[in-house]
């Protein structure tokens, strides 16, 4: 779960085979030009963002898999996100969606990979075979909280998540990079992955 926390936190949206997909849902909203007052149009697009005259509204959602969803015949199934005409499958879904990985929670765990991506595969099929048997579940992941109770569904987001992606400083970690090209080659992702949260776990 603090593998998927940190993803979130990193602008990622998280897709989980057989289950659903952790991304966000992006709002833009236009600029607002006010009658009588005059608008510098000198300013970059970043000015004009930081004075709230053109946002991105972010949030957290959660986009249900197909196959589980068979099962939900209660669920409203009404779009969690709003996604291009060119998007047609849920690993497209959202904002640059990733698979979530065993290895790193494995080496958090300090345990074999083979060993973390079969406890996941038993962890959310059993969620499927409870709800085919009509039993009500309560999945308590930190961030969010997703209740699946008389063949139906609901999500609520912690706090913490929803304040953070709806931040206005947010929109900076979802781009691929904010450091130039030449930085790239100097990056040492052993570094990068002791100061994250897995990091200090281990």
């Amino acid at each position: 779960m603090q593998h998927m926390d940190d993803k979130l936190r990193q602008g990622l949206g998280v897709n989980i085979k057989g289950f659903g997909a952790f991304t966000f849902d992006i709002d833009t909203e236009l600029p607002k030009i006010q009658h009588g007052r005059q608008v510098d149009i000198a300013k970059g697009i970043k000015d004009v963002r930081s004075e709230r005259k053109n946002i991105h509204h972010c949030k957290p959602r959660f986009v249900i898999d197909p196959s589980l969803q068979t099962h939900l015949n209660r669920f409203h199934g009404k779009e969690q996100i709003t996604p291009a005409k060119s998007q047609k499958s849920i690993y497209q879904k959202g904002f640059r969606m990733v698979f979530l990985n065993p290895v790193p929670v494995a080496h958090a765990a300090q345990m074999g990979p083979d060993v973390v991506k079969d406890c996941m595969a038993a962890i959310f099929g059993a969620v499927e075979d409870l709800i085919r048997q009509d039993r009500d579940i309560s999945l308590q992941m930190g961030f969010a909280n997703l209740r699946f109770t008389n063949r139906s569904l609901k999500v609520h987001f912690a706090d913490y998540m929803t304040k953070q992606v709806a931040d206005k400083d947010y929109e900076t970690t979802m781009r691929r990079s904010n450091s130039p090209v030449s930085t790239m080659w100097t990056t040492c992702s052993a570094d990068i992955f002791r100061a994250s949260a897995m990091g200090n776990l281990v």
